[in-house]
């Protein structure tokens, strides 16, 4: 449940940050093309709103006033004034013994409407879990969610050792197979803006953190229609990718066998079947090569 719940508060974030060109900085919300007078206030209580809604989520989803009001440096009264709107419409419940917080059935009922709505789900489901079952290895499917890739499904391998995800996950998306794949789809131009005058982090001796080599690999990942991570977000950890494209042509999504290094050997040949894959699942959404 606060899976989908994930997916959804990223929505609402990108939602408000696109309509209200809101700068987001120490928990503040700063107008910076357009003065609301008495509106900023609302605005800063739905940006509040929304962060103790992922709050509860990324805790496990049980939660009391005081941890909340701690993570995010609220007092104890604005948090509890703000939590008690949201428990009043359904967003929110407390468990009547411990008194802690939890998402609410309505936060459910709205994921499920929008992932209702996600047919590229459906419609490449038969396709992972047929690639999955192949190698026995997580078959993930991705979609670009700013600078990140957000995992939006996935099937697990059947091998007693995996990796650790999960759908709603976010992974930066410079340093991730399917993330390279989904950036391949824009312009040199627009990736140089997405990371000039950025520090990206290090998370292994791997990753590449200077544009120059990264607009390398992407250029690579679009010759060759596919990308890979070897060990770049994780140490032991590799996976190969492919795009899924709509009827226009036009990468929407990503989909990607991860697993141990150390199982992913004949990394060309797992690539042939990932581009095949991926492409059963473009023709059926209309692309033709």
């Amino acid at each position: 449940m606060a899976t989908k719940a994930g997916i959804l508060l990223d929505m609402s974030k990108k939602i408000k940050t696109t309509f209200y060109n809101i700068e987001l900085k120490e928990g503040n919300i700063l107008m910076t093309n357009k003065q609301l007078g008495e509106g900023e206030k609302h605005i800063q209580s739905v940006f509040r709103a929304l962060k103790i809604l992922e709050c509860v989520a990324e805790h496990g989803n049980l939660i009391s006033l005081t941890e909340i009001s701690k993570n995010l440096e609220l007092s104890k009264s604005t948090a509890h004034g703000l939590i008690a709107t949201l428990e009043r419409y359904g967003y929110m419940q407390q468990d009547s013994v411990t008194g802690k917080y939890s998402l609410g059935l309505r936060i459910f009922e709205l994921g499920q409407a929008y992932v209702s709505n996600l047919d590229l789900r459906e419609i490449a489901l038969p396709d992972l879990r047929e690639l999955s079952l192949h190698y026995q290895e997580t078959v993930h499917l991705a979609v670009l969610s700013g600078e990140d890739v957000v995992y939006i499904d996935k099937v697990d391998g059947s091998r007693s050792i995996g990796i650790r995800s999960r759908i709603g996950g976010r992974n930066p998306a410079y340093c991730t197979g399917v993330g390279k794949v989904l950036l391949s789809g824009l312009s040199e131009r627009q990736i140089e803006e997405m990371y000039t005058n950025r520090e990206l982090q290090k998370f292994t001796e791997n990753t590449v953190v200077d544009l120059c080599p990264l607009i390398d690999q992407i250029r690579q990942t679009r010759e060759l229609g596919y990308g890979f991570d070897m060990e770049e977000i994780e140490l032991g950890l590799g996976c190969v990718a492919a795009p899924v494209k709509d009827s226009q042509g036009i990468i929407i999504a990503a989909i990607s066998l991860s697993g141990p290094s150390s199982r992913l050997l004949n990394m060309e040949e797992i690539a042939k079947d990932v581009v095949r894959t991926a492409k059963k699942i473009s023709m059926r959404l209309g692309y033709k090569e």
